[in-house]
């Protein structure tokens, strides 16, 4: 048994464009980071949370990381208590914000009681947090949180597959200053759509995880092709077209939206590359009057782990 630990949890990209609710990848430089302690008195507390702007609450009831860490003792039918302390930093909406709180929260508990749980039978525990938080059960941010790279999730059967990862791809994340709640984002959704769309969507969320295995960069971006959701999702981001297409005439090899949006993300083969789509594309939001923030990163390859406090 730890006195305390400290965990980082990485942001990540759901969907992956068309693998809408079943890939997922894990982002470096962005996520949460939580401090946990013993307290000897039951239940959980958060002590405090940061670079969260005053916008998530502080009842642990109510807050990811607070619900998730619950959720571990209970299966673990520990009594003492946890107190947390949690900083964000994962920008806007769209980058797995409140999955990373929960990815934090379990694997926090579970390391203070000698981690008896592999981080594949957390995923679970730490999805019932973000279901109660979002009105639903995924695992496209949980699951590359967890375990990094790219991951295959199924949210029926509630497995999550490590696909692996393209270590030299640049990925350009773009975040405008307006949030998209995923209940919304949820709700503009087609019911039915049309079996030549269909086919084309499992055609390139099939290459998606070919090119992953083989570490194959260039199918990996030009497979990012969502004929289904992101056309529904498109009108709540203003700009988005726009800014797509700056990213591609820029030399992206893939643009879509990330999660539920409002962020938008960008494949580059390199860093320089990678700097000339992120000005393209905050320069095309800047048309529409809108401010935006950019972030040139990679894929995080370890998913949760325990760091230096």
């Amino acid at each position: 048994m730890k006195k305390s630990v400290t965990i980082f949890a990485p942001a990540s990209v759901g969907n992956l464009g068309p693998g809408f609710d079943v890939l997922g990848m894990a982002l470096s430089g962005m996520g949460d980071t939580l401090r946990a302690e013993i307290r000897k008195e039951p239940g959980i507390v958060i002590k405090k949370i940061t670079g969260d702007k005053g916008q998530l609450p502080s009842d642990a009831r109510e807050n990811t990381a607070g619900i998730a860490a619950q959720a571990v003792l209970t299966h673990l039918k520990i009594k003492d208590g946890i107190s947390l302390s949690l900083h964000k930093e994962i920008p806007g909406t769209g980058l797995g914000s409140s999955a990373a709180s929960a990815v934090a929260g379990a694997y926090a508990a579970n390391l203070l009681f000698d981690a008896p749980l592999s981080k594949l039978e957390l995923i679970p525990l730490a999805a019932v947090a973000e279901e109660k938080v979002s009105g639903g059960f995924f695992l496209d941010n949980v699951g590359p949180s967890f375990l990094g790279g790219v991951t295959w999730n199924n949210p029926f059967s509630k497995e999550v597959v490590r696909l692996g990862a393209i270590e030299n791809a640049v990925i350009v994340i773009v975040t405008p200053n307006f949030r998209v709640l995923t209940k919304d984002s949820r709700e503009v959704l087609p019911e039915s759509v049309p079996m030549a769309d269909f086919i084309a969507n499992m055609s390139q969320t099939s290459m998606i995880s070919w090119a992953v295995s083989q570490k194959d960069l260039k199918r990996f971006g030009e497979s990012i092709q969502d004929h289904i959701i992101e056309p529904a999702r498109a009108p709540l981001i203003k700009g988005f077209d726009d800014v797509k297409n700056a990213a591609l005439s820029t030399g992206a090899l893939g643009c879509s939206i990330s999660g539920a949006g409002s962020a938008i993300f960008a494949v580059a083969e390199d860093k320089i590359q990678g700097e000339k789509i992120a000005l393209a594309m905050k320069t095309a939001f800047a048309r529409h009057d809108i401010d935006s923030e950019i972030r040139i990163t990679t894929m995080d390859l370890e998913g949760a782990r325990e760091i230096q406090s």
